[in-house]
């Protein structure tokens, strides 16, 4: 017991020291400040980054497609020129859009400054935590088939492991309750455009990072007991292989009004755009529903997998909120803070720790009711934004 906290307390130290390496490195010098502010404009030229400028442009081809092959099926609305269904001046130019920009604008001008260093040392720290423990798992079939079998074997279970990471930190951002005022400024958006999917408070990509860090520093430190190699998968321009054809095909729609679904079939293996829009939906049936980012197969084993039978018209946002909560930079940086400390400290005075709520109340602010007014034999009930049905 002694040995494995002296290797926590010699990991955590080691991961602090890299923390503080990270912050500092950006003040180096004027070229490392220069390097470190152009990578948040960066991800939407990077071919590592979701929202990179191949992606877009494979994104638009794609919606070209949905337009042309569906375009007399769609809403009247839509039934204009393709630009105009792709681009619909209400949606880009929506109040909400314009708070995406502003917001995202400025996050990813701070956030390689301020916090990615709190994360991104995470799974190494997993890694070498697992590693150190230098367990021999090898066994002969894996550790002697052919490298491309191994590399296969890799990949695919690679991109399994991330998706569930993925899907995991969702459906706890979802379902803590001093979490969800965090990742509710991500649902906050009453339009879908590809920028919302950097809609992200920092708590929010922190909770991620984390998640990601230990799912994958697991992966790849069991990886190493079996094979006794370092990790290595089939990747194309740094992301895996599925990953990217990802990318390159549909992801772009997950965050934009086109609907696209993949059938009642597929729609059980793979999560269509249509399903992650419909998790930002402000319907009731559909809210806790479609965590997942790839593969469907987790919200079918949670128990939160909707599949749509046909197109759903769907209003996005958070129910019975005040609007003015998320109209403004600051207060999506700051507001979500304060919701999440007042959450906690009725959960504390509750004695309560319950996941799940079924109230929907006016705006994330708990009411701080006197405790006079407190029956002692009955739970506190705490009141959300958003509903949390069992």
């Amino acid at each position: 017991m002694s040995t494995v906290l002296a290797l926590a307390f010699i990991s955590l130290q080691e991961l602090f020291e890299k923390g503080l390496r990270l912050w500092y490195r950006p003040f180096e010098s004027w070229e490392a400040f220069v390097a470190t502010l152009s990578r948040g404009p960066s991800v939407f030229l990077s071919l590592e980054s979701k929202t990179g400028l191949l992606y877009l442009i494979a994104g638009f081809l794609t919606a070209l497609a949905v337009y042309y092959i569906y375009r007399r099926e769609l809403p009247e609305e839509y039934r204009g020129s393709a630009l105009s269904y792709i681009f619909p001046r209400s949606i880009y130019t929506h109040p909400s859009a314009i708070v995406d920009y502003k917001f995202v604008g400025f996050d990813l001008l701070v956030r390689f400054f301020i916090y990615f260093p709190l994360v991104a040392g995470t799974g190494q720290l997993v890694y070498v935590m697992l590693n150190s423990f230098e367990v021999d798992l090898s066994f002969g079939l894996f550790v002697e088939s052919h490298y491309y079998v191994r590399l296969a074997i890799v990949t695919l279970i690679g991109i399994a492991a991330l998706d569930f990471s993925v899907f995991f930190s969702h459906y706890l951002l979802h379902k803590i309750p001093f979490l969800w005022p965090f990742h509710e400024v991500h649902h906050s958006a009453e339009v879908l455009t590809p920028v919302t999917v950097h809609r992200n408070h920092p708590m929010d990509d922190m909770v991620n990072g984390i998640v990601y860090g230990v799912v994958g520093g697991s992966l790849a430190a069991t990886y190493t007991a079996v094979s006794g190699n370092v990790v290595s998968e089939l990747t194309i321009f740094g992301l895996n292989i599925f990953t990217f054809a990802y990318y390159i095909s549909v992801y772009q729609l997950r965050h934009s009004h086109i609907w696209l679904s993949y059938g009642p079939i597929m729609s059980h293996i793979f999560v269509s755009p249509a399903q992650h829009q419909i998790h930002h939906s402000i319907d009731r049936k559909h809210w806790n529903k479609n965590y997942g980012f790839t593969f469907a197969i987790w919200d079918w084993m949670f128990g939160c997998l909707y599949v749509p039978k046909e197109r759903e018209e769907i209003k996005f946002g958070v129910p019975e909120v005040d609007p003015a909560d998320f109209s403004t930079v600051p207060r999506l940086y700051f507001l979500p803070f304060a919701k999440s400390y007042r959450r906690l400290i009725a959960m504390i005075k509750a004695r309560s720790l319950r996941f799940d709520f079924d109230e929907v109340a006016q705006s994330a602010r708990l009411a701080q009711i006197p405790e006079s007014d407190v029956n002692k034999e009955q739970p506190l009930t705490v009141r959300t934004s958003y509903a949390q049905p069992k």
